[in-house]
């Protein structure tokens, strides 16, 4: 495969990412959150084996592996097992401001990110220098699904998806740290999300709500 479209397919891998991040942000159903989520770390796994094929590093490979087993499949259904059903969660009617309203200061948050990050800026060599405003995109998207959303797990996908935004990026300029560093800072993530996961699931049990305008008012 040349370097040209290897270039164009991580960029049509990016702009799935982005709008499978728009999906979750038009979204309601808490289902549907954390199927959003899976099928976004599944492309974005896709996305680091093909930077592992145009650089053939076997550190990569390894690191899309690790993507695809984790955030593909074990977090989702950790997510759904632990907490959306344990919980029974279902539509999340939490949300600060209208889904059009979202979508919109999403779309502005594209178009800002783009702009801010101008591909014709960045440096050569790179295998394909739109991935990096989009993934920026998706950062600020992830961050604006945490604000809109009140519900805690919700809060905790937005979390979950700036962090691929972060990944994506990462493989796009950073890809050729060591393996070593690159484990290290994947396997730190991952905990830091399973942390998250007990903390969110014992809040839960114990106040039998994860309303994070609640949980302010018992700080207050």
């Amino acid at each position: 495969m040349s370097t040209v479209n290897q270039g164009l397919l991580l960029d049509l891998l990016s702009v799935a990412i982005l709008l499978l991040t728009f999906a979750c942000l038009g979204s309601k159903l808490f289902d549907r959150y954390v199927a959003y989520y899976a099928l976004q770390s599944i492309v974005l796994s896709v996305a680091i084996a093909l930077v592992a094929l145009r650089l053939d590093a076997w550190d990569l490979w390894a690191l899309a592996l690790l993507t695809f087993l984790i955030k593909g499949i074990g977090i989702p259904i950790a997510t759904r097992r632990y907490l959306i059903v344990r919980l029974e969660l279902k539509r999340d009617v939490a949300i600060s401001t209208g889904i059009s309203t979202s979508l919109i200061i999403g779309a502005v948050l594209t178009a800002f990110a783009y702009f801010a990050t101008n591909p014709s800026s960045l440096p050569g060599g790179l295998v394909a220098s739109s991935s990096v405003p989009l993934s920026n995109a998706v950062i600020l998207l992830g961050a604006l699904c945490m604000v809109v959303r009140r519900n805690t797990v919700a809060q905790l996908i937005g979390w979950l998806i700036l962090e691929n935004g972060v990944f994506l990026g990462a493989i796009t300029l950073v890809a050729t740290f060591p393996f070593i560093v690159e484990a290290g800072i994947f396997l730190d993530l991952v905990a830091g999300v399973l942390i998250m996961l007990t903390l969110v699931s014992g809040l839960a049990h114990r106040l039998a709500t994860t309303n994070a305008s609640e949980l302010q008012e018992l700080r207050e």
